[in-house]
């Protein structure tokens, strides 16, 4: 009536390798591992130039930035060294406008063969030795106050 099952015992059997399918595999993986490589050496050179892009973007912001600055302070070193803006500096700290008949214009040349002469030779008074004749308690030439 009922039949009983007998076990099984395939322990010993070994399985034999199918030449064929192991074929298949390496020629597969032949094909595919140097697309794979490529695919992945293409993704990170674009990957590459993305990011450059950017960096070159910023640093040519940043470029604008420096020359615009740049012209910024131009402007005001202009601006600070004018003729008028000195003239009204010099003004406001006390200085006032020279006498031109004291004013004694130095010319750059050629050099005498006799050399220099300094005021102590020439006669002249030293800085800030009152003038011959002046008063003690006057004031030396460079002062007009």
């Amino acid at each position: 009536m009922y039949t009983q099952k007998k076990p099984i015992e395939n322990a010993h059997i070994v399985r034999e390798r199918d030449r064929r399918r192991f074929r298949e595999l390496l020629a597969v993986l032949s094909l595919g591992i140097p697309i794979g490589l490529f695919l992945l050496l293409f993704t990170w050179q674009n990957l590459e130039v993305i990011r450059l892009g950017r960096k070159a973007t910023e640093l040519q912001q940043q470029r604008k930035q420096i020359e615009d600055a740049n012209k910024a302070l131009q402007l005001e070193l202009d601006r600070l060294t004018s003729l008028d803006s000195v003239e009204k500096k010099a003004t406001a700290l006390g200085f006032e406008p020279a006498d031109p008949h004291v004013i004694v214009q130095v010319e750059s040349g050629v050099p005498t063969s006799a050399g220099p002469i300094s005021p102590a030779k020439a006669g002249a008074p030293l800085a800030g030795a009152p003038l011959a004749g002046a008063p003690s308690g006057s004031a030396p030439l460079g002062n007009t106050r």
